[in-house]
């Protein structure tokens, strides 16, 4: 009896010890509170690339996610995420969306910015012409690769697959061709393959399957659970009105959950925008890229650190960067207070 008095009381004594630890846990780190939307109307423009056929920014518009949040939303179209950036730095728009392998060296040169939402998984396609003896990445070497813009994330990713495998991405023989003489420029053997990003990649892949394959992308595999393109607000902006940072980050989030549990009513929203596509042809695309991904909160920030250690593969961060640090100063999050 008295050992299993004394079994008793230690037994006792753990489990106050625990809830006293939890509480003294939650003292010391108490949760942050969420904040609220003021209901205030706002007018605001981000700098966005092709908004008209991204889906995000075109269910956030059309499904009513922006108008929710009292938000009269403007895009100004880029052609590329580095034009995004650009009107962030000069202070025309309070936001950008930009790829991830195209915001951080951008982050860490200075632009007076944060990142505050994943939006969506890549789409990068390497595409090349069959029968040329281009049957795995490592046969890229010596090959010629159009791009449409050397500055490009669609080239990076490719860079850090490449340098993944042990090859220079230097060792690849990049052309820069303009959008409307990319087929020209297959046809005409004048280069190997092309990187590009959907819609385009897959357009181009499924109008010419007699003469071209996929070699690799970024819709499969490890690469497919992670977020590429991430929405970004001025520092100013987040400093001056926290609650319409609040507002902008849930109407793009909930309009990434809208996407989550509704392709095919995204499929058709897109379709509408996409003169030269179907809506089968934008299903039959949706269907073959990455379930959506959208992150916020420490999910964001751990995803750019381990951009950030991809970056400095291709020597675009430096190499004695704390990624962790880096990416908790170039991100925030605006839900808590």
């Amino acid at each position: 009896m008295s050992s299993r008095r004394n079994m008793l009381v230690a037994a006792g004594a753990v489990v106050g010890t625990g809830v006293l630890g939890e509480m003294g846990w939650r003292f010391t780190h108490p949760r942050k509170a969420l904040q609220e939307p003021d209901g205030q109307s706002r007018s605001l423009v981000l700098a966005w690339p092709s908004p008209e056929n991204d889906p995000v920014f075109i269910v956030a518009q059309e499904r009513g996610f922006f108008s929710r949040y009292n938000l009269e939303i403007t895009a100004r179209p880029c052609i590329t995420g580095h034009q995004a950036i650009d009107a962030l730095t000069r202070g025309e728009v309070a936001g950008a969306a930009a790829a991830a392998l195209s915001w951080l060296p951008r982050l860490h040169a200075g632009v007076p910015a944060k990142l505050v939402a994943g939006l969506s998984a890549g789409t990068f396609r390497l595409l090349v012409r069959k029968n040329i003896g281009i049957t795995k990445i490592d046969s890229v070497v010596g090959k010629k690769i159009a791009v449409l813009n050397e500055e490009a994330a669609d080239q990076r990713f490719f860079s850090v697959l490449l340098r993944r495998k042990g090859i220079n991405p230097s060792e690849v023989l990049w052309r820069s061709v303009s959008e409307d003489r990319i087929d020209q420029a297959l046809e005409g053997r004048e280069v190997d393959g092309v990187v590009l990003h959907d819609p385009d990649g897959w357009q181009l892949l499924s109008e010419n399957q007699s003469f071209l394959a996929e070699l690799a992308g970024s819709t499969t595999g490890n690469y497919a659970q992670r977020v590429s393109k991430v929405f970004g607000l001025s520092s100013h902006f987040l400093s001056e009105d926290p609650k319409g940072a609040l507002a902008v980050v849930l109407a793009l989030r909930d309009a990434c959950r809208w996407i989550e549990k509704h392709r095919d009513e995204t499929a058709e929203l897109l379709s509408s925008h996409m003169p030269d596509m179907n809506d089968d042809d934008v299903k039959h695309m949706l269907a073959h890229q990455p379930a959506p991904v959208h992150l916020l909160g420490h999910w964001l920030r751990d995803q750019m650190a381990q951009y950030a250690d991809e970056l400095k593969l291709i020597d675009l961060l430096p190499n004695e960067l704390d990624s962790g640090a880096f990416s908790r100063s170039i991100c925030q999050n605006v839900l808590h207070v």
